[in-house]
C-alpha cells in the first residue's frame, strides 16, 4: 500500500432534468446566510496516512474540500427535486433527486430493494478473482437477471487491488476474502434471512497449531505479528507486497494437498497460488511458521463467525438502532452507503454523486443523517470518491444511472447485486 498519492479530482457536467419540487419546512430565512458559509474557496483537508486505511475517506485518498460549518436552527436543505423515480423490477425502486442545501447542490440516488419481495435476491458480486477491478456494470452483467447493482468495499487501489476487508458470497457459497479484525464492520445476511450491520470476525486456524495466529485470509496485506491465508481465488502473488515491502522477518510455506512443499523465506511474486499459501510477518510468526518443515501434514480451516450468507465490509457504522455514531462533518466526498429498513423491510442503497459542480457530495454525519430520514434503522459508509458508482436496468439495458467523479466508472473488485428471479 505505500505509494505516492496523486490530487485527482476530474470534474463532470450532467444536464439536470425538470420535476417537481417538495420544499423542507423550517423556521429560517435563506436570504441571510451565515458569514461562515460566504468564503471564497473551500479549504481542503490534510491528507490521509497511505498506510493506515483508518483514515482513510475514499480508496483513491483525494483530498475533500471542507464542508461551511452548519448553523443551529437553520435549515440544511433548502428544497429538494424528483428527477425521476422508476422500478426496474417488482420490489425495487430507484429515485434521484436534486436538492438545494446551504453546503451548495447535491444530486442523490435512493435504491430501495424489498428483501422479502418474491424473486428478488441480493448477493456479493464480484470478479472471478478478489484482486481483480472491473466496471460495476461489468461486474454486475456476469449474473443473469441482476437488475441493479453499487459498488463495495474499500480497497488497496494503488497496489494489489484487493478489497480491505470481508467477502462472502451466496450464489456459489463461497467466502472470497476476510480479516479477523480492524475492518469488520459489514452489512450480513444470514442463512435464515435475517440482515445484520456490525462486526463480523474471520475464525481461521493452522489446525493443531494453535501458535500460529491467522489474522488475514485473501487480504491485501499480512497484519504485523500476524499470518495470512492465500489461495488461488486471491489472484497472482504479489511478494512484498504482501508486507508492505518489509523484506526480514516474513516467511512462505506452501501447501498443496495437506503437505508442505516449500518453506522460505523468500516471498513468491507473479505466479499463480497452487494449493495454499501461508505468508507470515513479524518475528514470532515467521519462527512458527518455520516450524512447518518440507512434509509435514497439515491442514487450514477459515470461516466467517454465525451461519453468514452474504457480507460485504466499508470502514464505518453510520447508524445504529438510529443513533448516529459518526462525527465527521468535514470532507465533501462521492458517497455510497447501504443501510437496513426492518420495518419496512427494504435494503436502501444510497449514491451520493459528488466533486462536480451540480453536487458537492456529502459528509459522513449528512451521508449518517439522510440515512435515517430515508428510514434505516442502521447503516454503513462503503467505499465513495471515484468508486461511487450506482447501475442498473432501464430501458431494457444496464446502464450507469449516476455521474462517476472520474468521468468514467471506476473499476473495482466487488459491489453488493440485486437479482430478480421470479
Amino acid at each position: 500500500m505505500r505509494r505516492l498519492l496523486p490530487e485527482l479530482v476530474v470534474l463532470s457536467l450532467l444536464a439536470t432534468a425538470g420535476a417537481v419540487v417538495f420544499l423542507d419546512d423550517g423556521p429560517s430565512d435563506p436570504s441571510k446566510p451565515p458569514a461562515a458559509q460566504q468564503a471564497a474557496a473551500p479549504r481542503v483537508a490534510p491528507g490521509s496516512d497511505p498506510d493506515d486505511p483508518q483514515t482513510w475517506q475514499t480508496s483513491d485518498q483525494v483530498r475533500g474540500p471542507i464542508a461551511p460549518p452548519a448553523v443551529p436552527g437553520q435549515r440544511a436543505v433548502l428544497g429538494r427535486t424528483q428527477r425521476f423515480s422508476y422500478k426496474p423490477a417488482p420490489g425495487v425502486t430507484i429515485t434521484a433527486w436534486d436538492a438545494r442545501t446551504r453546503r451548495g447542490p447535491v444530486r442523490y440516488f435512493v435504491t430501495r430493494v424489498r428483501w422479502r419481495a418474491p424473486g428478488i435476491r441480493v448477493d456479493y458480486s464480484n470478479g472471478d478473482r478478489v484482486r481483480r477491478r472491473q466496471t460495476v456494470t461489468s461486474m454486475l452483467s456476469s449474473t443473469p437477471k441482476v437488475v441493479a447493482g453499487i459498488n463495495g468495499d474499500f480497497f488497496d487501489i494503488y497496489d494489489t487491488g484487493a478489497p480491505l476487508g470481508i467477502g462472502r458470497e451466496r450464489r456459489g457459497d463461497v467466502l472470497w476474502n476476510a480479516i479477523d479484525s480492524g475492518w469488520n464492520n459489514a452489512l450480513s445476511v444470514n442463512t435464515e434471512g435475517k440482515w445484520h450491520l456490525g462486526e463480523l470476525p474471520l475464525v481461521a486456524e493452522v489446525v493443531d497449531r494453535p501458535g500460529i495466529v491467522v489474522t488475514n485470509y485473501n487480504s491485501p496485506r499480512v497484519k504485523v505479528g500476524g499470518t495470512g491465508i492465500y489461495d488461488w481465488r486471491f489472484g497472482r502473488a504479489v511478494g512484498y507486497g504482501w508486507t508492505d515491502e518489509q523484506r526480514r522477518q516474513v516467511r512462505f510455506v506452501q501447501i498443496v494437498d495437506g503437505t508442505v512443499v516449500a518453506n522460505r523465506e523468500a516471498l513468491p511474486s507473479r505466479t499463480g497460488i497452487k494449493g495454499i499459501f501461508l505468508i507470515a510477518r513479524g518475528d514470532h510468526a515467521e519462527d512458527k511458521l518455520e516450524a512447518l518443515k518440507v512434509g509435514t501434514r497439515v491442514a487450514v480451516r477459515r470461516r466467517l463467525g454465525g451461519k453468514v450468507a452474504v457480507a460485504i465490509t466499508g470502514n464505518a457504522l453510520l447508524i445504529k438502532k438510529r443513533q448516529l455514531l459518526v462525527s465527521d462533518d468535514g470532507e465533501m466526498h462521492p458517497r455510497t452507503a447501504v443501510g437496513v429498513d426492518r420495518d419496512t423491510k427494504e435494503l436502501i442503497f444510497l449514491v451520493v454523486d459528488g466533486r462536480q459542480d451540480f453536487s458537492r457530495g456529502f459528509t459522513m454525519v449528512e451521508l449518517g443523517r439522510m440515512m435515517m430520514r430515508l428510514g434505516a434503522e442502521d447503516a454503513l459508509n462503503l467505499d465513495g470518491g471515484g468508486s461511487t458508482t450506482l447501475a442498473a436496468v432501464r430501458n431494457g439495458d444496464l446502464r450507469v444511472i449516476n455521474s462517476p467523479s472520474d468521468g468514467a466508472q471506476r473499476p473495482v473488485p466487488n459491489g453488493l447485486e440485486v437479482v430478480y428471479n421470479p
